[in-house]
């Protein structure tokens, strides 16, 4: 009975901390500064779900693949 409140215990004690580590911190000193993105680099999207290829957002299908979006 004893083993089973310690053990009880232990577990409540690594879930709140796990708990207040996956928090993310934020700072105020902190900051971050983004790249300026080209106009070429602007108008990627994602890649082509088929090959993976790097596709343009106004592509109506694949450059690479010839596969149709949409």
């Amino acid at each position: 009975m004893l083993e089973i409140a310690i053990a009880s215990v232990f577990i409540a004690v690594a879930f709140v901390a796990v708990g207040t580590s996956s928090r993310p911190v934020m700072s105020a000193t902190v900051t971050e500064v983004l790249p300026v993105l080209g106009t070429e680099e602007a108008l990627t999207d994602l890649p082509c779900p088929w090959c993976l290829a790097q596709t343009r957002e106004d592509d109506p299908n694949c450059p690479s693949c010839g596969q149709p979006f949409g």
